[in-house]
């Protein structure tokens, strides 16, 4: 019985563990980029490898354990997510860190679907909703604190203890597991694995996912973006072909008859949705946009999981007693508000819509995705549970990815408007300015490299436009100076009717020390009112690519609060069963 009770716990903690470095790298992108010295869009596969792994081998993970045994799959999982996060702390380069993620990902494909047949299969029917709901939470809740908990480590130790920190949790967790859960002599299910089904699945949502992260960088009409989708739908039919054929399927379409199932699975995309749309914008919004440290955006965050953390716990215990329709239906309507208030932000003035927005995503997330994991295990057990955990998993990083890659891509689109309005808006403003030619040039050059409309990157508003003012240097200066001497000095011989030679030398180094004085404080007032004018025309500039940028982001919440308003619309289509 003691035993027992550290059952849910610690497979919360492998839960979360891997959950969390699906996100904590929006968070820690800028450091790395810093010592890695590269792009942000080759360092963006520090975060595709990570989930297109993931959601590639879930289903296969899913059987496999079963033959090998669950509680031993895990375990050796864990072994594998602990080897990979102590490797991406090591890396000193974005090959070596691609490879350590991949083997973190492999290692939590092996964890995540299997701990929640775990947990459920050592509790009683009359508890499963709790055992699910606490799960299902902690992967919510683990995504949305991954932001914070980087940025934390971030500020104080560096962006390598974000990871090595996994490596102490994940032997705590390997010590309890193997005390409490036995690895010899466990039930196994010795039935054939369906190896074609196995790779078409695969192959199905690599395709999917690689073209969803990548088809904003490549061009969605492109060739291989079409390409990759084309080749998805086309694995997917033949899955199917091979799974309805099949004596051992690797999923078993069984599944698809269950109402509550086919429900869930809509209302578990949807909600993912939403929330990936939050913790991918959202960090680099606080800390390009708005100057904030990385620490005080992931403070900025938190409520949003303590939200989760807190609706997720009611909601499990509330879920009985109420319509399941309904509950999920206002799940999505707090989720609407929560998208409503991230749409208006005014974060110049304050935080107060911004912790708005996030609480009432936090609870309507929470709400949903509790309510929806119960009822895709409602009706199963057995190998039919097996599959729903990995089919769920599925669509909840498929969520993901597919709001990463359509938040990324209207992000894209707004950036470039606002990228190319200021540029307009500065060169017009240049235009106007009484400088040299020389200096407008310059100024224009800084502008097109900074605000280039066809760079991907969000421009950090704080290093956005930044010019080290107008200058002359010492040769001009001395040219100057002989010029306007050797004028005054022709001029000083003329009116007294004797060549310059004949001028004492001594009145020559008093004119030259005169004049160089003169010229001196004219170059220099010259040069003070140019720079005043060049340091206003920069701080409007800023202001206005703050004002552009700020209204880029906010204009994709705009956008996407048609998805909780979809979600209303199409969820009464299912029945869900009243008793689960």
């Amino acid at each position: 019985m003691i035993k027992k009770k550290f059952i849910l716990p610690v497979l919360m903690l492998a839960t979360i563990l891997c959950m969390m470095d699906v996100s904590i790298m929006t968070i820690l992108l800028p450091d790395i980029q810093t010592a890695f010295n590269q792009s942000l869009e080759n360092l963006s596969w520090t975060i595709n490898v990570y989930t297109i792994v993931f959601a590639t081998l879930i289903i296969s993970f899913g059987r496999l354990a079963e033959k090998i045994g669950q509680n031993k799959f895990v375990f050796i999982g864990l072994i594998v997510f602990g080897t990979g996060s102590f490797l991406s702390g090591f890396s000193s380069n974005l090959p070596i860190m691609l490879c350590a993620r991949f083997i973190q990902s492999v290692g939590a494909a092996a964890i995540i679907p299997t701990s929640m047949v775990i947990g459920i299969s050592h509790f009683s029917v009359k508890n499963r909703n709790k055992v699910v709901a606490a799960l299902a939470g902690s992967q919510g809740l683990a995504v949305a604190i991954g932001p914070s908990f980087g940025g934390t480590i971030a500020q104080y130790l560096s962006w390598h203890w974000a990871f090595y920190i996994n490596v102490p949790l994940v032997i705590i967790a390997l010590i309890i597991f193997a005390c409490i859960l036995p690895m010899h002599n466990e039930k196994t299910n010795n039935a054939k694995i369906d190896y074609i089904g196995s790779i078409l699945s695969m192959i199905t949502l690599f395709a999917l996912s690689l073209g969803l992260v990548q088809g904003n960088n490549w061009g969605w009409s492109s060739l291989l973006t079409i390409s990759l989708f084309i080749g998805s739908a086309g694995a997917f039919i033949l899955f199917l072909i091979v799974e309805l054929k099949s004596s051992h399927p690797m999923i078993d379409m069984y599944l698809f008859k269950s109402r509550n199932f086919n429900g869930a699975s809509l209302a578990l995309i949807l909600a993912n949705f939403l929330l990936g749309g939050f913790a991918a914008l959202i960090p680099t919004f606080l800390t390009r946009i708005h100057g904030q440290s990385e620490l005080n955006a992931a403070l900025l965050i938190t409520p949003y999981s303590i939200a989760v953390m807190f609706a997720t716990i009611i909601s499990s215990l509330l879920v009985k007693k109420l319509n399941k329709k309904l509950f999920i239906g206002a799940g999505f309507i707090i989720m609407a508000i929560g998208y409503y208030f991230l749409s208006i932000m005014n974060v110049s003035k304050n935080y107060h819509q911004l912790l708005i927005g996030a609480i009432a995503l936090g609870l309507g997330y929470g709400m949903v995705a509790a309510t929806a994991n119960i009822l895709a295990v409602s009706d199963f057990k057995g190998s039919l549970l097996t599959d729903s955990q990995s089919v769920s998993n599925v669509l909840r990083q498929v969520g993901i990815v597919i709001a990463i890659a359509t938040f990324m891509t209207l992000l894209s689109g707004n950036v470039r408007n606002a990228k190319q309005n200021t540029l307009n808006y500065a060169k017009s403003r240049v235009a106007n300015l009484n400088l040299s030619t020389s200096v407008k040039r310059k100024i224009n050059n800084k502008l097109d490299h900074k605000l280039n409309p066809n760079s991907n990157n969000v421009t950090n508003v704080k290093n956005s436009v930044s010019f080290d003012g107008a200058k002359i240097s010492q040769k001009q200066r001395e040219t100057k100076i002989n010029d306007v001497y050797n004028d005054k000095l022709t001029l000083l011989a003329f009116k007294n009717n004797v060549s310059e030679s004949k001028i004492p030398q001594a009145m020559k180094t008093k004119l030259k020390r005169i004049i160089m004085q003169k010229v001196n404080n004219k170059i220099n007032d010259t040069l003070r009112k140019d720079n005043h004018k060049i340091n206003n025309l920069l701080h409007d500039i800023k202001h206005h690519a703050k004002h552009q940028l700020n209204k880029s982001f906010l204009d994709v919440y705009k956008v996407m609060l048609l998805i909780p308003i979809i979600a209303l619309l199409v969820l009464p289509i299912f029945k869900f069963d009243k008793k689960i």
